[in-house]
């Protein structure tokens, strides 16, 4: 048996362990060493295996870190209603959410600034929240605030789980759309890939988005950094006019 067979049936056996629940969605697999002694092959068929799982969305792996399952894949529908966390919550993902900067500051990028109707120079109310699904880090969402409008807002970010949605409920927004998305794929930075915890050649997903209330008042304009091996976007016929 040649070696590159050698590696791509180890492949098939461990995708399948996956696919059975052999290994925890969330946790470590085992080192390649470990792995190695129980498929009773090299390290070098374990790397190939563990590098295809990794570019089919099964595994999370980067240099120096130990593999992880992501187990089923994400698709999340881009619509006038985005609420990631809930969403996913619903379709029976485990999702938990940080929050890692939480602060109103001055200085915002001329086109945030824009979108929000502000002053570059302004305040701005910042927070930035990590999403982990089924123990994966999956999504890092930059959202941007008026500070104007909604002075307290970071305050009742702070005071929830972290959650935008049930922030805004608390301050008196019932409710919000999504007006319109931009979507694009590049290159994470150093602090996206060592957050996300994915390799910086790794392209992401970036989503920036204009949030406005009834009045069509901009309240929220928001940059998720999405994983592109953990989730995958899907969007209908009818919602094409909420993407720019």
């Amino acid at each position: 048996m040649g070696n590159s067979q050698c590696w791509k049936d180890v492949y098939h056996k461990l995708a399948s362990d996956v696919s059975a629940g052999q290994f925890d969605v969330g946790k470590k697999l085992p080192s390649q060493t470990a792995l190695a002694t129980r498929y009773q092959t090299g390290r070098h068929a374990i790397r190939r295996a563990l590098e295809r799982l990794g570019n089919e969305g099964v595994i999370s792996s980067r240099q120096g870190k130990a593999a992880v399952v992501v187990g089923q894949s994400i698709t999340y529908q881009i619509d006038a209603k985005t609420r990631f966390a809930s969403r996913l919550r619903e379709a029976g993902f485990d999702v938990r959410v940080a929050a890692l900067r939480l602060l109103a500051s001055k200085g915002i990028d001329p086109r945030l600034a824009k979108m929000l109707n502000l002053n570059p120079r302004d305040k701005v109310g910042f927070a930035e929240l990590l999403h982990h699904v089924n123990g994966v880090p999956t999504t890092l969402g930059r959202h941007y605030f008026n500070t104007h409008m909604f002075p307290d807002i970071i305050a009742a970010i702070s005071a929830t789980s972290p959650s935008v949605p049930e922030a805004f409920r608390r301050i008196g927004v019932s409710d919000y759309a999504r007006r319109s998305t931009i979507i694009e794929v590049r290159l994470p930075t150093a602090y996206e890939a060592l957050t996300l915890e994915i390799p910086p050649t790794q392209p992401v997903l970036e989503l920036l988005g204009q949030n406005v209330d009834a009045q069509n008042a901009t309240v929220e304009v928001t940059e998720a950094v999405v994983r592109t091996d953990t989730v995958k976007l899907m969007v209908e016929n009818n919602q094409v006019g909420h993407l720019v």
